[in-house]
């Protein structure tokens, strides 16, 4: 499985932010509206308990302006609210970030794991374009998104004309990716899932057939690779759900050997952190159309 093991040496880096002081702003979503702000914090933040919410709305944390929010209000769609914490402690990240390939309108990117692509839940300085910019590319645009677990390549854009052009090339599927995964179980020839995904909960999500609200997803399976067991997988999504490969992989009974929510010993109840690397790595990206080829070892 040398394909992924070689990544080892890329994530020994860590990053450890000291604790500090922050406000963050947060425009209510129409899909949000109606529900209670204390719902919605808890939803959005679950690995913190109801009681530590309760305590922070006492403390006049949760604001709208100069307003204390109670923990019942019901709340408006693009409803501007603040959230202001006393003593910001991140968890650490990987910090081997390195530059594959760059232009005057992107950068590709390889990002180590476990590190979030962009602000939001416990990480806010400990994420990708926060350290991109630290490296001297600041006001980068995400236009496809990893996995915090996940490794690999990542195109991120460097001015918005071109966050426009290359989203369009995602949203229209006219961007082909490759990931590698080291899955339980000897797979013996090449496989097709369909099975459209939804949330579930939180951020674990599901997939089959007939669930309401799901959406279509499609992955190609070819293995390359068993040893000792397990299956060294190529992974070619056709189209870009989230965790749509994990889930994939699980459907197909095929788990990723180390994932801590689809794998064998996953816990889908939402409460476990998805804090460690996995292995599962994007290893190249195509966009045909802009000229752009770029894989994780180039």
């Amino acid at each position: 499985m040398t394909i992924l093991s070689k990544e080892s040496s890329r994530v020994s880096e860590v990053r450890i932010t000291a604790p500090y002081e922050l406000t963050r702003t947060i425009t209510v979503k129409p899909k949000d509206a109606g529900k209670t702000v204390l719902g919605f914090f808890r939803e959005r933040f679950p690995y913190l308990s109801e009681s530590t919410w309760r305590a922070r709305f006492k403390n006049g944390w949760i604001c709208e302006g100069d307003d204390e929010l109670h923990p019942e209000y019901r709340l408006r769609s693009q409803q501007v609210i603040q959230h202001y914490s006393p003593r910001v402690v991140e968890p650490s990240v990987a910090a081997a970030i390195r530059i594959i390939e760059e232009t005057n309108d992107w950068l590709a990117v390889y990002k180590p794991a476990p590190l979030p692509m962009h602000q939001g839940g416990r990480y806010y300085k400990n994420t990708l374009l926060y350290m991109l910019g630290e490296m001297g590319c600041p006001g980068l645009r995400m236009v496809h998104r990893l996995d915090s677990v996940t490794s690999g390549v990542v195109l991120v854009a460097r001015n918005k004309e071109a966050a426009i052009r290359l989203r369009k090339e995602f949203e229209a599927n006219r961007v082909a990716k490759t990931y590698h995964a080291i899955v339980q179980g000897e797979m013996n020839s090449e496989i097709t899932v369909n099975a459209s995904v939804r949330r579930k909960r939180g951020f674990v999500f599901e997939c089959g057939e007939g669930l309401e609200g799901a959406k279509e997803a499609v992955t190609r399976f070819i293995p390359e690779n068993t040893e000792e067991g397990n299956t060294l997988v190529k992974c070619i999504p056709e189209t870009g759900r989230t965790h749509q490969i994990r889930l994939h992989l699980q459907h197909a009974g095929f788990p990723i050997v180390d994932d801590p929510i689809y794998g064998p010993d996953g816990d889908q109840s939402g409460k476990r952190l998805q804090n460690s690397a996995i292995s599962l790595r994007s290893s190249g990206i195509v966009v045909k159309d802009l000229g752009i080829a770029v894989s994780s070892g180039s």
